[in-house]
């Protein structure tokens, strides 16, 4: 019967957080005044502190935004002293590509300055043919630029960078045309400087996080798995030992592991967003056996089941209780422990697949007696954390979310 209720309570704390965050969707902040919850506090917050919150959380050189940036200053930084050292005609041209052709990874980078190479130098040839044709009658550039802007601002976007590059070409040299005498050289310099700009920006991606998010997010997950597995150990020995202070001795874990969740989250939505998380790429398998969301769903079950475990503090459970909730608690601390182990790319086996396990959960419904309802809401906590963890091992996904088999080598 304690276990029913356990599991009652359970889905009453999920309709009360949906009915919140359904309120703080439609509402927005002034739903949230005095009803947002430490799950909610971003609700609550003021813009200054949400503003700290994500630089300190990406101050650091684990975070994909803190690389990118990194990425970026180093390439205009190269672009700028070619242009000056080199006095190279129309210098910002090189820089701007730098810019726009730099990727997170490095074969999106030569993928992309392929492309984009390709768009500049037909543009430079029909901007060749334009200028040596009309020469110097500004009248016919003034008339034909509307168009080239049109078509340049339009289709660029959606047919590609090629497309976007050769428009772009053209466009810079109908305004240049209208603004001093130019002759057919105007295409040869802009697809030099663009060249420039490109191999700037393919060296920069090849010294710098060349491969994009997919090493870091494997970081940054077996270190969300090691905190997660420190919470997990903290909350199970608090509930069988019980908590006498106001503040469980978890909560500077959970800062940590919120921290680490948010550099996880960063990396994964930037890996999603690479070309080579779907086909694959060079170095990176097409479909890795890992599910990733379910590696940042099980650091978010930690932290909100912890959370709701250990506020308001209780009374320890009974010798039997306690010593079987601990022993859950390794079980499934040693569980993160051994997926934190195979992610790592740092590790002794960094290509090691995620290990499954079985999936009964036999030891999670023993009655032990005497013990109480905090006892089977905790057990309840374990084992939705040890499906978590089932999932991440690939069991019915693939390695981008998608439905697949699992990776059983």
């Amino acid at each position: 019967m304690l276990r029913e209720h356990a599991a009652v309570l359970d889905v009453a704390d999920a309709a009360l957080n949906k009915d919140m965050a359904a309120d703080l969707a439609v509402g927005g902040r002034k739903r949230a005044l005095g009803a947002a919850t430490s799950r909610f506090w971003y609700a609550t917050a003021r813009p200054p502190a949400l503003w700290w919150h994500r630089a300190y959380g990406h101050a650091g050189r684990r975070s994909v935004f803190f690389q990118n940036a990194v990425r970026l200053a180093l390439a205009l930084t190269a672009a700028r002293l070619v242009a000056g050292v080199d006095t190279l005609p129309h210098g910002f041209w090189a820089t701007l590509a730098a810019l726009t052709l730099t990727r997170t990874t490095l074969d999106e980078t030569r993928s992309t300055i392929r492309r984009a190479l390709t768009g500049t130098l037909a543009g430079a040839l029909a901007t060749a043919g334009l200028l040596a044709l009309v020469g110097a009658h500004t009248v016919v550039y003034a008339a034909v630029l509307p168009a080239v802007m049109l078509i340049a601002f339009t289709v660029g976007p959606v047919k590609g960078v090629g497309w976007a590059q050769g428009m772009f070409t053209l466009l810079v040299a109908l305004v240049f045309a209208q603004l001093a005498p130019t002759t057919w050289r105007l295409a040869e310099v802009r697809l030099l400087d663009v060249l420039v700009g490109s191999a700037i920006g393919a060296v920069i991606g090849l010294l710098a996080w060349p491969r994009g998010a997919h090493d870091e997010l494997r970081r940054v997950t077996a270190e969300l798995m090691r905190r997660a597995a420190e919470i997990v150990v903290a909350t199970s020995a608090s509930v069988a030992g019980g908590t006498t202070a106001a503040a469980p001795p978890a909560a500077p874990g959970h800062r940590s592991l919120h921290h680490e969740l948010v550099l996880a989250e960063s990396a994964y939505a930037q890996y999603q967003s690479e070309p080579a998380a779907f086909g694959g790429g060079r170095g990176r398998p097409a479909r890795p056996a890992v599910d990733w969301q379910a590696a940042l769903m099980a650091a978010h079950h930690t932290l909100w089941g912890s959370a709701r475990l250990l506020e308001p503090p209780g009374t320890g459970l009974g010798p039997a209780a306690a010593g079987s909730l601990g022993a859950l608690g390794d079980r499934v601390a040693g569980r993160m422990l051994q997926v934190s182990a195979a992610l790592d790319p740092g590790g002794d086996t960094p290509t090691a697949p995620v290990p499954l396990i079985d999936p009964s959960l036999a030891d999670f419904t023993a009655q032990p007696p005497g013990a109480p309802r905090r006892y089977y809401a905790t057990a309840s906590w374990l084992a939705s954390l040890m499906t978590d963890l089932t999932r991440i091992a690939g069991a019915g996904h693939g390695g981008d979310g998608a439905p697949g088999p699992p990776d059983r080598r």
